[in-house]
């Protein structure tokens, strides 16, 4: 902990004072698990997501998608334009989203956060979310990709923008079966505002700075694994080997 500032450290002892408090006086003992996914842009988190939900019983919350679905950009509008220049939105509006998209039943059970926290200011308002339920993060999971195979992914991604599909490609590896059409549900495929080169590389660096020490605060609680993939691994590997991880501790 000692490498963490002092009013991280004091947050830290204030949110385990919190769970301790909603554990023992107001009796809220779930034993709900949670965990979440660190990578940077294009690392495959969604995609894992999507099987590690399932194999665990949890549900994905994907806050990329959350911030991308029509009611939040309605209501948001303007507050969200940071995301298409490859900027960071302030972490007390990520977290009032995310505490809005918390309230859905299909929560309830479990969840596996693919995209939230980014930051440390997110990681302390989570925490401090999940501890006033008597909760905390039980594993959180780092794909550590290079940022050359990063750049090299999403600028060849191309994304089903049916909100009930979200099925991705890439151009050389995972073609559609037909050029620029979804295989699953036949909508035409797009290239997202931020797969671009120029804003990919400006989400990386953002990536970098913030990805330490998000990583010395989750080393610190006890619950970050390191994993990294070899190159071209397939998501079936991926996948395989963040379970072995996550069995084995």
């Amino acid at each position: 902990m000692a490498n963490l500032p002092l009013n991280v450290r004091w947050q830290m002892l204030v949110n385990d004072f919190i769970r301790g408090f909603a554990r023992h006086i107001l009796r809220r003992r779930n034993k709900i698990e949670h965990g979440a996914l660190l990578g940077g842009p294009g690392s495959g988190k969604g995609t894992l997501g999507t099987r590690l939900g399932p194999d665990r019983g949890l549900t994905l919350l994907g806050m990329g998608d959350v911030l991308r679905r029509e009611d939040i950009q309605k209501e948001y509008g303007e507050r969200l334009a940071a995301m298409s220049k490859g900027g960071l939105l302030p972490a007390a509006l990520v977290h009032e989203i995310l505490e809005r998209e918390l309230r859905q039943p299909a929560y309830k059970r479990g969840t596996i956060f693919d995209g939230v926290p980014r930051t440390l200011a997110q990681a302390l308002l989570l925490e401090r979310t999940l501890a006033w339920q008597g909760l905390s993060l039980d594993w959180v999971v780092l794909l550590e990709i290079d940022d050359e195979e990063l750049v090299e992914r999403l600028t060849h991604r191309r994304t089903c923008p049916n909100p009930k599909c979200r099925r991705t490609y890439h151009l050389v590896h995972n073609r559609p079966k037909v050029d620029g059409i979804c295989d699953e549900c036949k909508t035409p495929l797009i290239q997202r505002k931020d797969d671009v080169r120029e804003v990919i590389v400006e989400r990386l660096r953002k990536y970098r700075e913030e990805i330490t020490p998000l990583c010395i605060f989750y080393k610190t609680r006890g619950v970050l694994y390191e994993v990294k993939p070899t190159k071209g691994s397939t998501p079936q590997a991926v996948f395989d080997l963040v379970k072995s991880v996550l069995t084995s501790n």
